[in-house]
Formats: structure tokens, sequence, C-alpha cells
């Protein structure tokens, strides 16, 4: 009875590292891809030649896209090494950050669009927390059944509809602003017309 309660905890502990790690990376790409020229910009600033700039403008946002698809819906044995991509890719992120630090420039991260703050000691640290949880994952993930058992049509369609949800909801916070017309932008709108 103790180890089907323990193999409970331990299934739901996995099952939140899955959701979490993989709603961030989906957080993560959606915003890179609608926030592109920030984090083009932020990829410029550090002085990456424009070549690689262009081709990690599009391929990194959707890699992380790609790994919280393959983190949600993974088969229980290829689980272990969706997380193992997942930390490659961190280590990859905090390697640059150490790299920026180190090169003394100020550069925002990117790693969600433009609000990503600057690369520094919390980004870093940030980082080196999200990679502890993909090896906190990676153990789990040898340890027990994650409750989204793997790929399914119900899988395929949840993951289709957070991914568009979540883009959606990106677009509209960022078009939000230039949808409204302030009482001075209506005002001056009106005595257009009258001149």
């Amino acid at each position: 009875m103790v180890r089907v309660g323990r193999g409970r905890f331990v299934s739901l502990l996995l099952l939140l590292v899955q959701l979490g790690l993989g709603g961030m990376f989906v957080a993560s790409g959606a915003s890179k891809f609608l926030q592109s020229e920030e984090f083009a910009a932020a990829l410029r600033l550090s002085r990456l030649p424009e070549a690689v700039v262009t081709v990690l403008s599009f391929a990194l946002p959707a890699l992380e896209i790609a790994l919280a698809g393959w983190l949600f819906l993974a088969a229980p044995a290829d689980l272990p090494g969706a997380f193992l991509a997942c930390l490659a890719l961190l280590a990859v992120f905090t390697l640059w950050m150490a790299w920026v630090g180190a090169r003394k420039l100020t550069v925002r991260c990117g790693c969600f669009g433009g609000g990503g703050g600057y690369v520094g000691v919390q980004t870093i640290g940030r980082n080196l927390l999200l990679m502890a949880v993909a090896i906190a994952g990676w153990w789990l993930a040898g340890r027990a059944l994650s409750p989204l058992g793997g790929v399914s049509l119900a899988a395929v369609i949840a993951w289709s509809a957070l991914a568009m949800t979540v883009a959606l909801l990106q677009a509209a916070r960022l078009a939000l602003p230039h949808m409204t017309l302030t009482y001075e932008q209506f005002q001056k709108a009106g005595t257009a017309e009258v001149e």
C-alpha cells in the first residue's frame, strides 16, 4: 500500500515537471515567434554573425515548441530522452549567457521575447534552476510512468489547442495597446477632420 502511494506521488511529481518545463518552453517559443525582431536584436547585440542570427531567430523558437510537444506527448520509454534534450538546450542557453556576461555586454536575454530581462546573474541562475528541473524530470521519468502516458489523438488535440491558445493570448496582449484609442488620440482625430 505504501509503494502504491509513493508511486502515485512520483507520477504526479513527474507530471508537474513535464507540464511546468513544457509550459515554459511553449511560452518562451511563442514569445520569441511573436516578438521575433526583439529576439533577433538580442542575438545581434551579443555579436553573433548575421547568418547565425537569421537561423537562430526561427530555429530556436521552433525547437522550444517542439521540445515542449515531446515532453507532453512522449511515450514512457522516450520521456527521459525528452528531458535530456531540454537539459542540453538549457545548457546551451546558459553557456551563451555566461559568454555574454564574460564579455560585459548589456543584452536582454530574449528568453521570453523582449521581457526576459538582461543577461546577468539572475538569468543565469534561473537557467541553472531550469536545468535542475530537467535533471529531476529525467530522474523521475526513469522511476515512474507519467499520467500523460504517450501519444494519443486526444493528447495531440490538447497540445495543439494549448499552443494556439498561448500564441493567441500573447498576440492579443501585444496588439491590445494598438487596438485601443485614447481620449487624446480621439480628440486629435476629431480636430483633424474639422480642419
